[in-house]
């Protein structure tokens, strides 16, 4: 197949599945553990792993087609390096018999490294209109028969030639590069599509047509075309990433993450990577070559794969190639439609097609609107019609900034749409006021700026490739020319960039020398080599939108203008709560507490004596302050306190709202406190009300108008979820508020995006001497330290996720792992060792058994009842209303969702085990909808909603309810089950979810909800990531720990340690000692984040990390303290010239202690073990430290004051209440040992 030379020319991207062989013409070495080749719905729905496991690495040359994986018609074969053959059966024949029935089964060609492409998109009747105007194509709808059902699909030959022929003919052979991507592997846990290898389109077949049974009947062409490509093992003439090599370099190498290699699709080229086959544009391919050098020379740093050198030297000469193939102005049809050609692509090609290399395309333009006969063919001169040459002419004497502007335009590859809101005035007005056609053409860069707040964002790279083109001739218009690579509007749009990419990663600012670094190692079209003085130059271009700053060392940094925008209405608000007049709440609250508790309760637990003062004095606190923070885990009572609070006629009468960043977390405090006038909203969805969420880009705005003024009281939950754009947002949003009370456990991970507003705001409001008081109360500051008897402090998992809090950990709670070694399955908490995927997946399956009450792996029928179905006597198990009830009582997680143990695979692994029968019943029966999605979800699933959405309300019922849907909600499938009452014809085409936040009420979805190429808003939720479980509560989680897992923190292992009510079964891999590193403040998030809410930051590197020094315990040679008086003391020693190790080791006859310090004194030939006990406040805290003196007296390690142990002397401190620990005892103690 030829190019047409009317078309521009493009590349190919083909989507492949992922393959653990390198798709190499055999079966995956281990199918059962590729979970990610199961994003494609072919996959999902058809692959057979018995088969599979059975042929594991069998090439295709050996085996007989029905032994053939799915994955072969998903092109998972393009590096077979023989040819076979396939029969290809139409979708159609058995199901539209009238229609289909004539097609035979037609056998096509699989040749040796090739691979079928099927432009998707170009098929799709909704999708072809402009397609079909753009390209004026014979295309006619009329030719399509009609079938029995409806399909989006076109069916009959000449319209498939047509759109087919269109879409190959702009490829050229030897000229085009084809990109093989996947839409998931097993490495990334993003949603982005991966290159997997690049290479040239050595041939383009044929398209073929199927074979009929009898002649005179619906014609069809088969819509694969075989691409052969010339990627070869040896790579000479393309290549495949490293990725399998990685893989297995990391096996022995656990502290390497094969996702240092990955090739990412940028997310505004993910249209050219989507639809199995699409094109892809001379940019876009030099932008991924680029990124591709990037990866083969991290991969040359570790020897990972072989041919480095060869294959760089072949991307740089293909860049150099596709640069001249691009040409100056490759998006001079999207300007000219712009403009208002209609047919401007045509009319844009015809010019180019008449210029030589770096030729100027303008004064054929020109020419073409005085004389369009001159420049143009007959057919394309009718659109340069009459309006429009007056419109040229008036612009060349009057307004000749906006042909400059089309001409800037055009040296960019953007789409119409994106052409247009640059260009058509008025629609750019609605994406940005009062910047000119003057002050783009000055800053063309402004473009990237401009077209980022909108749904059709377009790359820096797209704008810096136009600018930066190292063409012979003077592009137009001139006063656009860059072409300095350190010019301070590049420098501008590349800070913005990288700033936009810190605030996903946590941060709201950067430093000066890491943007250096960061900059100076992006691989560009032209290297940027910027340095701090080129930095402090440029900085007059930064105003409005870029904003210096400082480090705490004075060193400069800088933050986007919408932070700081935030971040001063959140600094402002709390100040000025902070330093209003406190109220004066007059009531007793210990009366309070004691007619909601027992009051007998108190009489012999001293804990809960304690609880009751602590409650008592935290209500107190959140009544009279006008901001303040509730800290606690769960069960400390504060949904408890904060009922309490909201029922009291003085608060409730003002109004009180409540937010949470979840539905679940909604839901919980509004039928926790069922108070009078409280409204209840998640946080978009109040946002949204007030003009300050836009679920289109779901991002949070700030606005000088539509102020909510309704509550003086306002309770934000879950607060550790929040990013500093959504508490700025809220605050800017809220007027009249008197009492801002946020609520929250800050252990938990920190929010998905820019900051940690609530730790920065405990830590403003902390007082200095938390440790050492109790209550733990101070102006605006409070937080519940004791749990309830019922969740108590001796509960085994409780005990176990305190380790992981990033609080002190007590001298006696070593113990827990002690007793966990000894006895893994307590009351509260069991763990589970494995080894490997298949000793993995037989634990989980004997847990699930043992947990949710199943006679074995088979028993559909109790596992249906465990999610809330019910059943008369035994018999089948009906999904009801009201299912949504128990939906919740257990729930697996899982910290990624790759991998076997991921969420795709765990999810899949629970629907075929105890879901088949309904999905296969779904499928032949018409009482059930089919299926849907690529995960098959049937009647009797549990599901999550993972999107913000309004729902249209006639798919609402009842219609009285909020037909909103908050990210997080969890439900169950409970129809649509046709019974005598429903009147339709046919199956049922919905599903009906009911979800536990909104019982009562279904949400209907259909096959349009879950397209293969959208991201889907509802997933099966079997297995729920750790982060997608925040803010939820469930009876019993089964916990998976894997290792490695690059993703581990310490707040990500205390999320998945507290969702539990009643127990948690821990699955952990190897070895349970490890686990314990990730109690360190080395292994926080949270403290990773730069952030400068209320003081300049403090970033100080500790092994390779850096973390923010006020919020450690961190000693002068760089050693990380779990609290202040344990860096008191390691100081101190020091300074008398003793060497302590911190948290060492101590195994006696097989029982491991952690002392906090270890000092061996060699002059006196003695050992002496150092354990500070903080307060001791907690009884059970208490009770466990004196197990572990008791534990050391009888090993012979006696306290100090009691003589000389023969395997070492005990030194006992304490800290003392409100000042902490005495420096002069100290130093007393070590005069001793010295």
């Amino acid at each position: 197949m030829k190019k047409n030379p009317n078309y521009p020319l493009r590349h190919l991207s083909i989507r492949v599945p992922w393959h653990d062989n390198k798709w190499n013409g055999t079966i995956c070495q281990n199918p059962s553990n590729n979970g990610a080749c199961l994003i494609l719905k072919n996959c999902a729905e058809k692959r057979k792993d018995d088969i599979e496991v059975q042929n594991a690495g069998q090439s295709l040359e050996n085996l007989s087609q029905d032994k053939y994986p799915v994955c072969v018609g998903e092109r998972a074969t393009f590096m077979a390096d023989f040819n076979f053959d396939k029969l290809i059966k139409h979708p159609y024949v058995e199901t539209s018999p009238d229609t289909h029935g004539h097609f035979k089964d037609t056998r096509i060609l699989f040749p040796k490294y090739s691979a079928p492409a099927v432009p998707y998109l170009w098929l799709m009747k909704n999708e072809i209109e402009t397609v079909v105007k753009q390209y004026d194509l014979d295309y006619n709808q009329a030719r399509e028969p009609k079938l029995n059902f409806n399909t989006n699909w076109l069916q009959q030959f000449d319209n498939h030639k047509v759109m087919l022929d269109t879409f190959f003919e702009h490829l050229e052979i030897n000229n085009s590069l084809v990109f093989f991507y996947a839409k998931r592997v097993p490495f990334i846990e993003s949603s982005q599509r991966v290159l997997v290898g690049v290479g040239k389109i050595n041939q383009i077949d044929d398209g073929l047509e199927y074979d009929y049974r009898s002649k005179g009947g619906l014609r069809s062409m088969i819509w694969e075309r075989m691409v052969h490509h010339s990627i070869r093992p040896n790579n000479e003439d393309g290549f495949l990433l490293p990725y399998h090599d990685a893989l297995i370099y990391s096996l022995d190498n656990p502290d390497f993450d094969p996702a240092e290699l990955a090739v990412l699709v940028p997310d505004d080229k993910r249209l050219e990577f989507s639809f199995a086959t699409e094109h892809v544009t001379n940019d876009s391919a030099i932008q991924l070559l680029l990124e591709c050098v990037n990866s083969i020379e991290k991969a040359k740093e570790f020897n990972i794969g072989s041919n480095h050198d060869s294959i760089t030297a072949w991307i740089h000469k293909e860049i150099n190639r596709i640069e001249k193939l691009r040409g100056n102005y490759p998006g001079l049809g999207s300007a000219l439609t712009a403009f208002g050609i209609d047919k401007g692509h045509f009319v844009a090609q015809a010019i180019l097609n008449q210029l030589g290399e770096d030729e100027n395309p303008w004064d054929l333009i020109e020419l073409m609107f005085n004389e369009p006969t001159k420049v143009l063919p007959k057919n394309l001169v009718e659109f340069i019609t009459l309006t429009y040459q007056k419109v040229w002419k008036l612009y060349n004497k009057n307004k000749k900034d906006r042909i400059a502007l089309l001409q800037l335009i055009s040296r960019f590859e953007i789409s119409i749409e994106q052409a247009k809101l640059l260009y058509v005035s008025e629609e750019r007005e609605q994406i940005v006021e009062s910047i000119s056609d003057k002050e783009i053409l000055a800053n063309p860069y402004l473009i990237y700026e401009i077209l980022n707040k909108t749904q059709f964002r377009v790359s820096f790279w797209t704008i810096d490739i136009g600018l930066m083109n190292k063409s012979k001739s003077i592009l137009l218009p001139e006063i656009s020319n860059i072409n300095d690579s350190v010019d301070s509007r590049r420098i501008r749009a590349l800070t913005i960039q990288q700033l936009e990419f810190g605030s996903l990663q946590g941060h709201s600012l950067k430093s000066r020398d890491d943007l250096v670094r960061e900059i100076r190692n992006l691989k560009l079209i032209v290297p940027c080599n910027v340095d701090g003085t080129i930095f402090e130059i440029s900085e007059e271009d930064f105003i409005g939108v870029i904003d210096n700053t400082l480090l705490k060392n004075g060193k400069p940094a800088y933050q986007l203008n919408r932070i700081t925008e935030v971040d001063e209405i959140i600094r402002n608000k709390v100040t000025e709560l902070l330093s209003g007049e406190r109220h004066n709440i007059n009531i007793n609250w210990k009366v309070l507490l004691d007619k909601e508790f027992d009051i007998n309760d108190v009489i012999n637990d001293e804990n809960e004596k304690k609880a009751r003062e602590e409650k008592a004095v935290v209500l107190k606190e959140l009544a009279d302050s006008r901001i303040s923070v509730l800290l606690g885990a769960a069960g400390t009572g504060k949904t408890t306190l904060l009922n309490i609070l909201c029922n009291q006629d003085i608060i409730r009468k003002g109004g009180v709202l409540f937010l949470a960043p979840t539905g679940k977390a909604r839901v919980r405090m509004q039928q926790a406190t069922k108070v009078a006038n409280i409204r209840a909203f998640t946080i978009a969805q109040f946002l949204y009300k007030f003009k300050r969420y836009n679920i289109n880009l779901q991002s949070y705005e700030i606005l000088n108008e539509d102020f909510c003024q309704e509550f003086e009281t306002v309770i934000v939950d879950e607060s550790s979820m929040l990013t500093e754009e959504m508490l700025g947002s809220i605050l800017n949003c809220l007027e009249g508020v008197n009492r801002l009370i946020l609520v929250g456990d800050h252990r938990q991970l920190p929010p998905i995006g820019t900051g940690r507003p609530f730790v920065d705001i405990i830590n403003k409001l902390k007082p200095e001497n938390t440790d050492y008081i109790f209550p733990k109360v101070s102006k605006g500051y409070a937080e519940l330290t004791i749990r309830r008897r019922h969740k108590g402090t001796n509960r085994h998992d409780i005990a176990f996720a305190e380790l992981f809090s990033g609080n002190r950990i007590e001298p006696g709670e070593d113990k827990i792992f002690e007793e966990l070694l000894i006895n893994p399955n307590q009351k509260h908490i069991h763990l589970v060792k494995w080894k490997n995927e298949v000793d993995f997946l037989t634990s989980l399956n004997d847990k699930i058994i043992e947990n949710l009450n199943l006679n074995s792996i088979e028993d559909k029928h109790n596992f249906d009842l465990s999610l809330g179905g019910s059943s008369v006597n035994g018999g089948l198990v009906y999904f009801n209303k009201g299912a949504a009830e128990k939906i919740e009582n257990w729930q697996i997680l899982t910290p990624v969702r790759e991998r076997l143990w991921g969420t795709k695979s765990l999810n899949r692994h629970i629907h075929k085990t105890f879901k088949s029968d309904t999905i296969e019943y779904s499928y032949t029966k018409f009482k059930l909808p089919k299926p849907m999605g690529i995960e098959q979800i049937v009647y009797g699933d549990k599901v999550i909603n993972v999107a913000n959405q309004s729902r249209y309300i006639k798919t609402v019922y009842p219609q009285d309810g909020d037909n909103y849907l908050a990210n997080g909600e969890i439900g169950i499938v409970i129809g649509q089950f046709k019974n005598k009452f429903h009147t339709f014809s046919g199956r049922p085409q919905n599903i009906e979810i009911e979800f536990s936040t909104q019982r009562g009420y279904k949400y209907s979805f259909n096959h349009r909800d879950f397209g293969e190429e959208s991201e889907t808003s509802i997933e099966l939720a079997y297995a729920l990531t750790i982060h997608k479980s925040q803010g939820s509560e469930f009876g019993l989680t089964f916990v998976i720990i894997p290792n490695p897992c690059f993703i581990l923190s310490r707040e990500l292992i205390y999320t998945a340690l507290t969702r539990q009510k009643d127990k948690v079964i821990v699955l952990y891999q190897d070895d349970l000692l490890s686990l314990r590193r990730y109690s360190s403040d080395l292994y926080s998030e949270t403290l990773q984040r730069l952030t400068n809410l209320f003081e300049a930051p403090t970033p100080r590197e500790i092994q390779g990390k850096f973390l923010e020094e006020g919020l450690i315990h961190v000693s002068s040679d760089n050693k990380l303290f779990r609290s202040k008086s344990e860096l008191i003391i390691y100081e101190q020693l020091k300074k008398f010239g003793l060497k302590p190790i911190y948290e060492k080791e101590l195994t006696i006859d097989n029982v491991t202690k952690y002392p906090d310090f270890t000092i061996e004194v060699s002059s006196k030939g003695r050992i002496y073990y150092w354990e500070h006990c903080g307060l001791l406040l907690d009884s059970e805290y208490k009770k466990r430290w004196e197990e572990k003196l008791v534990w050391y007296k009888k090993n012979e390690i006696l306290p100090i004051d009691e003589g000389v142990g023969s395997n070492g002397t005990l030194i006992i401190t304490n800290d003392s209440k409100n000042k902490g620990i005495s420096i002069p005892e100290i130093e007393t103690i070590i005069q001793l040992i010295k």
